[in-house]
């Protein structure tokens, strides 16, 4: 690595490429963060200037670190270029910023001096007057700086580029407009950019990997996020870090989307899919931070296998574009399962359907379908019964995919090696049987969050309409209930007082258990209005007539009753528990 102090002023002397790579961010920089500082600093300096009265004996300011490498001559005869390794966003302000100073100066009337500022903004080549010294190959950041340096800007343009030039104009504007002698303030602020603006700028060798570089130092500065590391050895190991064209078909375009940068849950979709992705890859579980570690060790173990990143990524592509249908429930062939999954909140489910849904698998549809009913049945039956969602169960269904590995080898049932899996667990990882299910609904209240109610009870909605040869809902009903919560109202109609037995608060407490029992509910078109919550128990069968369509609740009013008892719940909750049971099966059934 070979180092030299200069400014970067001078490093745009003659004519030169300097490229920002595709591994790179795009530009970021803000007015507070860094615009407003940087001039300052530069203000500063040319009072410095003012106030010595010598530009050789005024302090310098250093501006940190560049950091570059040399690129391939061109064939075509474009002048020497360098990859900027570390520094594109002040490489870019710079340029802008000399722009905007430029033509500030012409604004105040002296063109010569505007002429000094841009004359190191784009090359002279017998083939392009026009060529910018820095060269972003991301494109929105290319298409930005054409404009400024164009004087192109129309009133619709935006973008953080165009913003910066705004800002340095304005200011570099009012700065040369207040001062008396403006030229030698305008000359004072040339000399403190072409000769006090120091930067150490470091060369790489060739044999160097730039993006691991850039990596190193931008993990002191703002850490990179995962995916952004993976990205950068793609770019990097495809050869295509100043190709954009080619950089799009190696990495998804769509993955700088900003679907793909929405954190829900405080982790970016991008990097949810890279450790999902490499979970089922690798057949174990890829923490978020070791993202790019276990991406580098896959594609090592796949160049010896003779296959490239290209073939890599080609993969990584097709799981995205099937995470992403899933997620959006457009993917019919999972559905209805990761629909119900994944609208409980169960996304620990994605490695085991990325696996069935590879690009190169050979598992048949029917058999992926009938391994993800099988580990929405294991999911589902141990959330109501409270029993551990977190890391062990994630666990296992991870080690699942080997054993669904083993079964494409020896040609087995992928549905029957899940079902024995699952089934074989005992104790804190059991698949809970039919009749834990019924115990527990039938005994206890249902315990599921009203987000998690909604989704069983629509499901079980849906298994009736199968059973009646009905197509599914494509709405979604609400859960009212059918006792009242509040005590006053249950003496309309709900057998209360009961007719023996002292009322004290353990009675009163068994009966609002009673309340949240799954068989206390039916389905509706909508929030039952409150008159109809506390009505009479017959007035509330009346209303209920107007959500008939609803198979659950069409049960209730086919045989209501009289009056509506705990034990009309306890019988209605061994009727749900039922259908729960034949909506997820167990291996046993």
């Amino acid at each position: 690595m070979k180092s030299e102090v200069t400014t970067i002023y001078e490093m745009l002397r003659d004519d030169v490429e300097y490229v920002i790579p595709q591994f790179q961010r795009a530009y970021a920089w803000r007015r507070e963060e860094q615009w407003e500082p940087l001039w300052d600093d530069i203000v500063n300096l040319v009072q410095a200037i003012a106030d010595s009265g010598s530009v050789a004996e005024t302090p310098p300011h250093f501006m940190g670190p560049l950091v570059i490498q040399k690129r391939d001559v061109h064939p075509d005869g474009r002048p020497p270029g360098y990859i900027v390794v570390d520094g594109q966003q002040r490489m870019t302000t710079m340029l802008v910023l000399l722009k905007a100073i430029g033509d500030a100066a012409d604004e105040v009337g002296m063109p010569d001096l505007a002429e000094k500022f841009r004359s190191r903004l784009c090359n002279n080549l017998a083939y392009s007057t026009w060529t910018p010294k820095v060269l972003p190959v991301n494109k929105g950041d290319r298409i930005a700086l054409r404009a400024v340096l164009d004087r192109s800007i129309g009133t619709d343009d935006e973008g953080v580029i165009v913003d910066c030039y705004d800002f340095f104009n304005r200011v570099a504007v009012d700065y040369l407009r207040g001062w008396e002698d403006r030229r030698v303030r305008g000359q004072n602020l040339l000399d403190a950019l072409e000769q006090k603006m120091e930067t150490a700028v470091l060369e790489l060798e060739a044999s160097e990997q730039p993006n691991r570089v850039f990596e190193t130092l931008n993990a002191r500065a703002a850490p990179l996020k995962q995916f952004e590391l993976v990205r950068n050895t793609v770019m990097y190991e495809g050869g295509v870090v100043e190709d954009e064209k080619r950089a799009g078909m190696l990495w998804m375009p769509g993955f700088d989307a900003g679907y793909w940068y929405q954190e829900p849950g405080g982790v970016s979709k991008l990097d949810a899919l890279l450790s999902d992705w490499l979970t089922a890859k690798l057949e174990r579980r890829i923490a978020v931070n070791r993202i790019s570690t276990e991406f580098r060790a896959l594609l090592a173990h796949e160049k010896e296998r003779r296959h490239n990143v290209w073939h890599l990524t080609h993969r990584l592509n097709y799981a995205a574009i099937k995470y992403r249908e899933v997620e959006e429930n457009a993917f019919n062939e999972t559905l209805p399962s990761s629909e119900r999954l994944l609208a409980m909140g169960f996304t620990m489910v994605m490695p085991v359907v990325l696996w069935l849904w590879d690009q190169d698998s050979t598992v048949g549809r029917r058999e992926k379908q009938n391994v993800l009913r099988v580990v929405e049945s294991y999911i589902v039956r141990r959330m109501l019964m409270d029993l551990n969602l977190g890391a062990p169960m994630t666990g296992q269904l991870v080690a699942l995919l080997p054993r669904l590995r083993a079964a494409t080898d020896n040609e087995q049932s992928h549905g029957r090696v899940a079902r024995e899996f699952f089934g074989g667990l005992v104790d804190g990882l059991r698949w809970p049987d039919d009749q834990e299910i019924k115990q527990k609904l039938t005994r206890n209240p249902h315990g599921m969050a009203p987000r998690r109610l909604g989704v069983v009870m629509l499901a079980l909605e849906n298994r009736l309409r199968q059973d009646n040869e009905m197509p599914p809902l494509d709405s979604r009903p609400r859960p009212s209930l059918l006792m009242p919560s509040q005590e006053n109202f249950w003496s309309l109609g709900y057998d209360w007082p009961p007719a023996s037995g002292r009322v004290g608060e353990a009675r009163k407490q068994r009966r609002q258990d009673k309340v949240s029992f799954l068989g206390n509910l039916v389905l509706t078109k909508g929030n039952l209005s409150k008159a109809v919550q506390e009505a009479h128990w017959k007035e509330k069968l009346t209303a209920l007539e107007n959500h008939r369509e609803f198979q659950l609740t069409r049960m209730l009013l086919d045989n209501p009753g009289d009056e509506w008892s705990e034990d009309a719940i306890a019988g209605r909750s061994f009727e749900l528990a039922e259908i729960f049971i034949r909506t997820w099966p167990h291996a046993n059934t």
